[in-house]
């Protein structure tokens, strides 16, 4: 898919240096369901990583199913958020919730990390 709504691997954060860099630098949000850590990059574009684990959401299924309400819930706010990294992390309240409230949850999150990210710039 191309276009504003796509999600190509640039839009993706891959590697676990990426993650690191996010997790001691950047700024937190979070609720029941998801913990949202943001930290601004040099893209140009927002990018999203995801760690959705069993311990929290359950089996493959479960996870996949999450894992794809995430990047779908990214992939429609990306065109409205700044050049950040994004780390989603899954809390077990995501495992009994159903797809509106993930996605009011995720807009939520990614709206108040941006913000904080803002707030702490020079």
């Amino acid at each position: 898919m191309t276009g504003p709504f796509s999600f190509r691997p640039s839009h993706r954060l891959l590697s676990a240096a990426d993650f690191e860099r996010v997790y001691r630098g950047g700024r937190r949000a979070g609720d029941s369901l998801f913990a949202v850590n943001a930290l601004a990059n040099d893209r140009g574009h927002a990018r999203l990583g995801m760690s959705v684990s069993a311990r929290t959401v359950g089996n493959a299924v479960r996870r996949n199913r999450v894992r794809r309400i995430i990047r779908e819930v990214f992939r429609h706010e990306r065109p409205r958020l700044p050049a950040l990294d994004f780390v989603v992390t899954s809390r077990p309240g995501a495992r009994a919730a159903d797809r509106p409230a993930i996605a009011t949850s995720l807009e939520n999150l990614f709206a108040e990390a941006s913000r904080r990210c803002a707030a702490s710039r020079p």
